[in-house]
């Protein structure tokens, strides 16, 4: 769990009063999540989610919750943001953006099996379709980004790890960045940001990492975070072709995105193994949070560079 800002009763149950969702019955921290404060509300109208922004600043909101607005509007199953009875997707809380939406019913999955991996697949691919409609914001640099984090940790690893993160890096700036589809994406479609009901999807959650960067980025963080275990440090190729026949299915790469796959899902690896290490070593104050250990990413990312 991580809960940056502490709501009290008496600050929800004001906060309730710019929405038209009911009054406050009870309401419990999430026992999910790293960048962001999560409530699960209950109302006297229903079951909601209150999200405290931590991650991104509030000029980014309108982007990120009018790219998940726009998938609903395409038929796509994620949790969309309620408007307040100003009609705005969200307001402020104790000094933070705050985004009510309603509670999906169903859970996130610890291992996907192969059918949620097709059914990721697909959703994915229809979700880049729909992203391909609309305007891209300011082009996120990953490669920029890996860089600048790298620099910030790198003195605090081991020669092993420094020589592995330096390499990593170096193959990252490799990669034709500009000559890729690019458009939203979700950039952080783990398995506990995808909700089902046995092996139907709810919906998607957490588009708070949500930017303008290629296709191809989305594809690889989802099919490493689907078709890696971190605990074994085996990647299952069974499930991966699963997910990319579904996607490819709706979507198919050009020969661009088939060249640069495997190279793209190394940048991937990098970029979680680096964010967790910035948290690690670099963490943020507040009243419960949730590091998660850098090492399994790391462990994806020597066993994609090995193959």
């Amino acid at each position: 769990m991580s809960i940056y800002t502490v709501v009290e009763p008496s600050q929800l149950e004001t906060y309730l009063e710019q929405y038209s969702i009911g009054t406050l019955v009870s309401f419990q921290g999430i026992e999910a999540g790293v960048e962001n404060t999560n409530y699960f509300v209950t109302t006297s109208e229903g079951e909601y989610v209150l999200t405290l922004v931590e991650s991104v600043s509030a000029d980014k909101l309108p982007f990120i919750l009018g790219f998940v607005a726009h998938l609903a509007e395409c038929q796509l199953d994620v949790a969309q943001p309620i408007l307040n009875n100003q009609g705005e997707l969200f307001g402020c809380l104790n000094d933070r953006p705050a985004v009510f939406m309603r509670r999906l019913n169903g859970g996130p999955l610890d291992t996907p099996n192969l059918t949620q991996c097709a059914v990721i697949g697909d959703t994915l691919a229809h979700s880049h379709q729909a992203a391909s409609q609309l305007a891209a914001d300011e082009y996120t640099h990953l490669y920029q980004w890996c860089s600048e984090v790298s620099a910030r940790v790198l003195p605090k690893l081991d020669d092993a790890d420094k020589q592995l993160l330096q390499e990593a890096v170096m193959d990252a700036g490799m990669l034709p960045w500009t000559n890729l589809p690019t458009g939203p994406i979700h950039a952080d479609l783990f398995p506990d940001n995808a909700l089902f009901n046995g092996d139907a999807l709810a919906g998607l959650i957490d588009f708070y990492h949500a930017c303008s960067a290629p296709y191809l980025y989305d594809l690889a963080v989802t099919l490493n975070a689907w078709c890696y275990d971190e605990p074994t440090q085996t990647y299952n190729r069974e499930k991966a072709s699963a997910l990319l026949s579904s996607y490819q299915a709706v979507r198919t790469l050009n020969e661009e995105e088939h060249k640069w796959l495997h190279e793209m899902q190394k940048v991937a690896a990098l970029r979680f193994w680096l964010s967790r290490l910035r948290d690690k070593l670099f963490p943020k104050d507040g009243e419960l949070i949730t590091v998660k250990d850098p090492n399994g990413k790391k462990g994806l990312l020597e066993l994609l560079s090995r193959a």
